[in-house]
C-alpha cells in the first residue's frame, strides 16, 4: 500500500522487504496498538479517497487482530499479518526518530 502524506510517500510493501522477519518478536496488543496510531495518524491527513479506503481497511484488520491479541496472550498473528504489521512499525519508527533513517 503506497500512502502520500504531505511530500512524503511511504510504501508500506518497501518496509516489509526491507525488514527482516527474523529479526521481528510481536510484542503483543502493544505493536497492534502502535501500528493502528500510525495507521489513523495517516488515515487523518489522507487527502486521496482511495488511500483512506486501503488504511480504513488496514485499520479494521489491526482492530480485529488487536481484539485477539488483547483477550489470548498466546495469540500470535499469521505471518502476513505480522510481515505487514512490521512494515507499518518500519514506518513508526522513521516517523519518530527520522534522524536515524
Amino acid at each position: 500500500m503506497q500512502l502520500r502524506v504531505g511530500t512524503r510517500l511511504y510504501d508500506s510493501s518497501n518496509y516489509q522487504k526491507e525488514f527482516d522477519m527474523s529479526e521481528y518478536v510481536f510484542g503483543g496488543a502493544g505493536d497492534i496498538d502502535r501500528a493502528i496510531a500510525l495507521l489513523v495518524s495517516l488515515d487523518n491527513n489522507q487527502r486521496n479517497a482511495l488511500a483512506v479506503l486501503q488504511i480504513d481497511e488496514a485499520i479494521e484488520e489491526l482492530q480485529g487482530e488487536y481484539v485477539k491479541s488483547s483477550a489470548d496472550a498466546s495469540y500470535s498473528p499469521d505471518k502476513d499479518v505480522l510481515a505487514r504489521l512490521s512494515g507499518y512499525l518500519a514506518m513508526a519508527d522513521d516517523r519518530e526518530n527520522p534522524e536515524l533513517k
